[in-house]
């Protein structure tokens, strides 16, 4: 696969909520890598996990691990396309299974800074120092507060980190790196998936 030439990511400083939404909603594609750390209080280190994500405002989220063992996750606003390795997809839709696109919904709330659809599930807390923000969500409606107590998101120019934090003790980071917008499409491959055909 050839190499992508990455381009930095470039903002205006984030003062307060208002401004960050506006930081987050103004590109339609973002691209980057992702580590993701699950702590679960039965096993005494983190199961870890990496890969490359994309973004798409339009079409959703693709979710590619590379790393213990390759899933490849797609997710839009009323589907779910799961697959490991070589075995067949599970295909999830939102009118089979609404409580799998609870988090779902948000997860794409979150990068897209749509902050008014976060409002409705969540008491929002923000601060921001020395050019780092934080996103404090606290879910206040079911069934979201029954499985997380925080969601926690911090960023600089874009989110760099994702942390939830489980209300029976289990823990998932996820902190994203090699942040881009370009290419500013989706190519052939990565639009095929989202046509879940």
């Amino acid at each position: 696969m050839a190499l992508m030439v990455m381009s930095p990511l470039s903002y205006a400083q984030v003062t307060d909520l208002a401004s960050l939404q506006t930081q987050l909603a103004q590109h339609d594609i973002v691209r980057g890598d992702f580590t993701q750390l699950r702590s679960i209080e039965m096993f005494a280190q983190p199961l870890r996990s990496q890969g490359t994500f994309t973004l798409s405002k339009t079409n959703g989220l693709l979710w590619q691990q590379n790393t213990p063992f390759p899933v490849n996750l797609v997710l839009t606003k009323d589907k779910l396309r799961q697959t490991f390795a070589n075995q067949d997809p599970q295909v999830i839709t939102a009118k089979e299974n609404p409580m799998a696109f609870y988090f779902s919904h948000v997860f794409l709330a979150v990068f897209h800074g749509d902050t008014q659809a976060l409002k409705e599930q969540f008491n929002i807390d923000f601060s921001v120092k020395a050019g780092t923000w934080t996103i404090t969500l606290t879910p206040t409606q079911a069934p979201l507060n029954s499985v997380f107590s925080s969601i926690v998101l911090v960023g600089t120019q874009a989110i760099d980190s994702l942390t939830l934090q489980e209300i029976r003790g289990d823990k998932t980071e996820i902190v994203f790196s090699n942040q881009t917008h370009q290419p500013e499409n989706l190519n052939d491959a990565e639009q095929a998936q989202f046509s879940f055909k």
